[in-house]
């Protein structure tokens, strides 16, 4: 029985869950399905770091990385499950399968994190890709939705594809898809082939559009603009945490041996990816969209912890998601607070008739943008520190220059929020349900506390 303690989280979420789905079906009540998705998501964080270990001849691991990053996702889904309590285009009728498959997702990510194989790897990120792909198309009454459904779904089809003839290529040259015994295979096997190359470049490749990579991006905006804000809130976090961490697993534990597999392509991805991210976002008057391709260029920057290869990268990609779940999402319950959230106009002279609101969405964009003292500054410095430890110095500094860029659009919309009129006279506080007043309190709050005491959740 010991030999399935490291998989007690997903044993007791998959028993919650089995619970929820039945009784579900006799709930009508949005809030009382909505809580009962929170708790199951705070029991399951609860018993979290119960146990370490591997299961199932070291294909599944509870290790550092694996729980943090699990963490990540069931703050995600607690996150963005108390910003849909009152999201209008999310009917009652529809919000159980709604968070169904919200949980769905959840799980699968758990199982990525955990993987130490490519066969359970590829069945859990599929598992996640197409519960997403129908939460991006959920609102079957509006078009934009159903084309970043079809749009993802297409493209997403496609990365699976090419991630299948990856491991089918890793398969081949190794005889294996365990990542202890690569690591083995290629440690006491000098000669590098084509296939090698081949293989490595395919799984990076897959991963790096889950992730939402450049130059793999094109999905991104799109995506991102059509889906329900609440679903682009969630896939801004969960599934991109998901594939940064399987790519750092496997990086780290397979490819380790080989760093010229693997080097050069994700130094070119992560520069690219900052440079995409950051440069097409200066020219963005969509809130969704700027935070698209900010998420984009957030990858860039995650990805640096990857190329370090190292346990200390490692730690601060779990660090790095966790504050960016709580800034990112943070900043979409604002985007649903407001009138015209989805327009940067919206955010006119707000600070006149919601001055807490105002400063709550100042503390989001310093943090993405990496201004001390609130979390995003301590995610980007960690991340910087691990990569120029492993004596990638040029790269680290590429990515603070583009980190600096980014202040730019950012505090544009700082700008509109404190130093212009609004055009309408609205007393925002009366339109803001409590669920998002809590959700953006709490996330708030957090992002300045892991920036003044970041061993908080270190």
């Amino acid at each position: 029985m010991d030999q399935y303690l490291p998989l007690l989280p997903e044993i007791v979420f998959t028993i919650l869950f089995l619970i929820y789905f039945v009784i579900g079906l006799f709930i009508k009540n949005r809030y009382i399905t909505g809580i009962m998705v929170m708790t199951i998501s705070l029991i399951t964080s609860f018993i979290l770091f119960s146990d370490y270990g591997t299961a199932f001849n070291n294909m599944f691991v509870a290790d550092n990385l694996s729980q943090g990053l699990k963490l990540v996702f069931l703050l995600s889904l607690f996150l963005c499950t108390l910003i849909s309590l009152r999201y209008e285009k999310i009917k009652n009728e529809i919000f159980y399968e709604y968070s169904l498959l919200m949980l769905l997702s959840t799980l699968a990510m758990m199982l990525i994190v955990s993987s130490k194989d490519f066969i359970p790897l590829f069945l859990s990120v599929e598992f996640m890709s197409l519960c997403v792909y129908l939460l991006s198309g959920f609102v079957l009454s509006d078009l934009k939705s159903n084309e970043a459904s079809l749009k993802y779904y297409v493209l997403g089809s496609f990365a699976s594809a090419i991630f299948l003839f990856g491991i089918a290529a890793i398969y081949g040259v190794t005889g294996t898809t365990t990542f202890y015994s690569i690591a083995n295979f290629l440690k006491n096997n000098s000669d590098i082939t084509i296939y090698h190359y081949m293989g490595t470049m395919a799984i990076i490749t897959a991963l790096a559009f889950k992730a939402g990579c450049a130059p793999f991006h094109q999905w991104s905006p799109d995506v991102y603009e059509g889906a329900p804000t609440t679903i682009t809130a969630f896939m801004s976090v969960g599934p991109k945490a998901a594939a940064v961490g399987a790519l750092g697993r496997i990086v780290f534990e397979a490819f380790s041996g080989n760093v010229q597999l693997w080097l050069a392509p994700l130094v070119f991805i992560a520069i690219l990816t900052m440079a995409t991210g950051n440069i097409l976002a200066l020219r963005q008057n969509n809130i969704k969209r700027l935070l698209a391709y900010s998420s984009i260029a957030h990858a860039g920057y995650v990805m640096l912890a990857v190329i370090a290869c190292s346990q200390e990268g490692l730690n601060s990609i779990v660090f790095y998601m966790m504050v960016y779940a709580f800034m990112n999402i943070g900043a979409f319950a604002v985007v649903l607070a407001l009138p015209e959230g989805e327009k940067i106009e919206g955010y006119r002279g707000i600070s006149n008739f919601n001055l807490s609101l105002a400063l709550c969405m100042l503390a989001f964009l310093f943090s993405l943008s990496g201004i001390p003292p609130f979390g995003g500054f301590i995610a980007k410095f960690l991340v910087f520190k691990s990569v120029i430890h492993s004596g990638y110095i040029w790269v680290a500094l590429v990515g603070i220059i583009f980190s600096i860029l980014s202040a730019y659009y950012y505090l544009r919309i700082a700008v509109k929020m404190f130093f212009l009129n609004a055009k309408q006279q609205i007393q925002f506080e009366y339109l803001i349900p409590s669920n998002l007043k809590v959700a953006i309190a709490l996330n708030a709050a957090v992002i300045l506390i892991t920036g003044i005491i970041p061993n908080v959740i270190m």
